[in-house]
């Protein structure tokens, strides 16, 4: 294990109104950084679903969105993660 990794810090708000702090640590490098490159909105969507497994509708009411947006966005910021990590290598 690296003696330093990623780390990423959500608080999310849900509609009932408790809070979940999230730690999500990502240790692959090149991953990490294509993450840091997204906008923040971009990044929560694929941390949401791919590392805390929330779906479409948990992550909709988090963010504010419909389902279809949420879908929408994700598969955006895939594709520019794909662009990314294409760049970097």
């Amino acid at each position: 294990i690296p003696l330093f990794q990623d780390l990423f810090y959500y608080a999310l708000k849900m509609k009932n109104k408790f809070v979940i702090v999230c730690l999500i640590i990502v240790y692959d490098d090149e991953l990490a950084e294509a993450l840091k490159r997204l906008s923040e909105k971009k990044r929560n969507n694929v941390l949401m679903y791919y590392f805390l497994e929330m779906s479409d509708t948990e992550i909709a009411d988090v963010m504010n969105y419909t389902r279809g947006a949420v879908f929408k966005h994700r598969h955006r910021a895939l594709e520019a993660m794909k662009e990314i990590l294409k760049e970097m290598n």
